[in-house]
């Protein structure tokens, strides 16, 4: 019996120590301010396609023939990867909010989902509060619960067919986990154009070396290595751009 009731002691003891835990956690959370996305979780959709070019090698009974690639092609699946991370950096709001914040909303209305924007509009009007309009005031619960659902920690109100979204200010040390993140999501981008490249070079190499048959010479494979070469540093410019962009508005004062 005392063990028993010595048993049951010691885990009331560890409910109470997991409710004070989870009582300090809130807290914490409370006080660094909302969340700005999660983070954690912004990896980008990628198209296992995108690094395969022309496999084709010369064969005199193959009926297919063997080309460089496109260097236009090269650059627009590059570009594309870039304006991928761009469109995903803009639901990571910075130092001041922007309706873009909104942007990948999806809210449920007249039983389907859809795009905010088909069925209200943002409005910042103020550094700490947005109002969404809906076009049918029928639809501002929806926006409502799908706002409060979209791991801000936003707490919005419904009134007279709106919905008024406070949007508490970002500490300094939050701003600079964000551009840490954010810093790491460009990272795994650029290796990403590097592996354009690399898969467009791998055939480009292949053309050097004849393998891509006679149609083919050797300076016309050195001449798109080099362009596509240029094609991603500029694509990387581009990249850099948008994050020291997104960088300087996350930390701006």
């Amino acid at each position: 019996m005392g063990k028993h009731l010595q048993k049951l002691d010691e885990l009331a003891h560890s409910v109470e120590h997991n409710e004070a835990k989870d009582k300090r956690q809130k807290k914490t959370n409370a006080s660094r301010g909302p969340d700005i996305g999660e983070l954690d979780d912004l990896v980008l959709e990628e198209d296992e396609n995108e690094t395969i070019f022309n496999r084709v090698e010369f064969d005199d009974n193959s009926d297919e023939t063997p080309s460089l690639p496109s260097v236009d092609d090269v650059e627009g699946r590059m570009m594309k990867v870039v304006l991928a991370m761009e469109a995903s950096f803009r639901s990571i709001r910075g130092a001041e909010p922007t309706p873009d914040l909104f942007d990948s909303l999806q809210v449920k209305a007249y039983g389907a989902v859809t795009p905010l924007n088909a069925v209200a509009q943002v409005v910042i009007t103020s550094p700490t509060q947005a109002n969404i309009t809906c076009f049918d005031p029928e639809t501002a619960p929806s926006v409502r619960d799908a706002v409060r659902d979209m791991g801000m920690n936003f707490n919005p109100l419904v009134e007279e067919g709106a919905v008024i979204v406070p949007i508490p200010r970002v500490s300094a040390e939050r701003r600079k986990a964000i551009v840490k993140q954010l810093g790491k999501t460009a990272e795994s981008t650029r290796q990403r154009v590097r592996r354009i490249r690399r898969g467009a070079q791998d055939v480009v190499k292949k053309g050097k070396d004849g393998k891509l048959g006679p149609g083919i010479s050797e300076d016309d494979a050195f001449r798109v290595g080099k362009e596509i070469d240029a094609a991603t540093e500029k694509c990387i410019l581009a990249l850099n751009d948008v994050m020291e962009k997104k960088e300087d508005s996350v930390m701006a004062v």
